[in-house]
């Protein structure tokens, strides 16, 4: 399977119905695997679906939503939506896309793949927690990092996962440690 089919499993554990985002080469795996198992709504700009995302988990009972964003502009315009959520101590979950991490430029240059931007760098200081995926990681670790936001004071939560780690094939069995 997909390590991006292996996330979207986790984020129905962990209560997610519901995803908001505007399409992007870099999120392509991630939002194929999520519209099979949960409800994508695509919308115009990047800052709606991040506001979309934590509304709908202000007024939603029993259900959550999360926002995907690409990368570059895609997660630059999702900084609204981010430091509103800080700003007002609500949930909300992040998953950006990122270039391939053979691309990584790694603080090396500018930018080396399409659309690079460190955008755990632009948020780290309005997230409860902003880490780049860039290794695969199991359900305990994964669920910690999404969960940072929704305990104690609630606040966002950015993940950025490259291209290659999202369509990476994985064997399930090994990453189903569960959370403490």
């Amino acid at each position: 399977m997909k390590y991006s089919d292996q996330i979207a499993e986790w984020l129905v554990d962990l209560g997610y119905t519901h995803c908001f985002y505007v399409g992007g080469g870099n999120i392509m795996h991630l939002v194929e695997s999520c519209s099979r198992r949960m409800t994508c709504v695509p919308t115009v700009h990047e800052v709606a679906a991040g506001v979309a995302a934590e509304y709908f988990n202000e007024t939603a009972t029993g259900a959550r939503a999360f926002a995907l964003a690409t990368a570059g502009p895609g997660l630059t315009n999702m900084v609204t939506a981010i430091a509103g959520a800080w700003l007002e101590s609500r949930e909300l979950l992040v998953l950006g896309g990122q270039v391939k991490t053979a691309d990584l430029s790694r603080g090396e240059l500018r930018q080396r793949g399409i659309q690079e931007i460190d955008g755990v760098s632009i948020v780290r200081s309005i997230t409860c927690r902003a880490e780049l995926l860039d290794r695969i990681v199991d359900r305990a670790a994964f669920h910690e990092i999404v969960e940072a936001g929704s305990n104690g004071r609630k606040g966002p939560v950015f993940l950025e996962i490259p291209l290659d780690i999202q369509a990476r094939d994985v064997d399930a069995a090994p990453l189903q440690t569960t959370p403490a």
